[in-house]
């Protein structure tokens, strides 16, 4: 179980993030929902280990690497998309041929020998997805994984994420896309 409690992330005078508890049991898909700057991505990335809160506790996250974030603007290494799915599964001691597997689960196996760089944003949400699945964390974070998807790509994805059996957090300012069993409403400070 992840809990939080007075989580407050300011940048300067600006506070990013106000949120006065958070509780996600294990195994739970759970939206976060608010306007552009509510502190839907802070959160994650808090909650990921990637951003310090300004004041506040999280308690219970696994360590990186059994807990994954998905970024907005997924990063990649150089090479082609079979070649990060690969490198993510090499961390955790796995095949690197079960990055094909990965990406024809979301639907992306066409651009496995595609150079990283030159995929469009869809088909980049949908191979950072593949990498982030293929090291099977306990803890997904997902920041707006349906933006830029067309109608294959979010079907693929609503897919991947329902066989999906850890905690899941998908952070968007609609949710309409995603299969979450319950809604974390942030406001805009």
């Amino acid at each position: 179980m992840i809990r939080g409690r007075d989580l407050i992330v300011r940048f300067g005078g600006v506070t990013a993030l106000d949120l006065p508890a958070l509780q996600v049991e294990a195994g739970e898909s759970v939206g976060i929902r608010g306007p552009n700057g509510s502190g839907k991505s802070t959160l994650l990335r808090a909650l990921a280990l990637l951003q310090p809160l300004t004041s506040g506790t999280i308690e219970g996250v696994p360590p990186r690497g059994r807990t994954v974030l998905v970024h907005q603007r997924p990063y990649f290494f150089r090479g082609t998309a079979r070649d990060n799915v690969a490198y993510a599964l090499s961390l955790g001691k796995r095949p690197a041929d079960e990055a094909d597997v990965w990406l024809e689960r979301l639907g992306a196996s066409h651009l496995a020998n595609r150079v990283a760089d030159t995929l469009s944003g869809g088909e980049r949400r949908r191979v950072a997805l593949a990498r982030a699945l293929a090291v099977s964390p306990e803890v997904l974070l997902l920041d707006e994984p349906f933006a830029a998807l067309d109608v294959a790509g979010t079907t693929s994805v609503n897919e991947a994420l329902a066989a999906f059996e850890g905690t899941l957090l998908i952070a968007a300012p609609d949710l309409a896309a995603g299969n979450v069993a319950r809604v974390i409403e942030l406001d805009a400070s």
